[in-house]
């Protein structure tokens, strides 16, 4: 399923097309998915994709996609950019 995550202020940030691989709206390769767990390509874990939200790897909210349940409150959201 593609998701768009949006940051505290409701812009989005980055996006998956096919719930592993995260870009920027330039299109540029962030990190990827695997068992939850999110990693960048030079292997490094980053955090976790729960409940539709992306952690950091202390386990706070900090990306949220449109079918994030619990966590903090989130902001409107803005519109999406054009994917690069």
């Amino acid at each position: 399923m593609p998701y768009t995550f949006y940051d505290r202020n409701g812009t989005p940030s980055i996006y998956t097309d096919d719930d592993k691989h995260l870009f920027d709206y330039n299109g540029n390769p962030i990190a990827y998915i695997n068992d939850n767990s999110i990693y960048n390509y030079a292997g490094r874990h980053l955090g976790w994709f729960e409940n539709g939200w992306i952690k950091d790897s202390k386990g706070n909210c900090f990306l949220f996609s449109e079918v994030a349940t619990g966590g903090p409150l989130k902001p409107l959201k803005k519109l999406k950019p054009l994917k690069g």
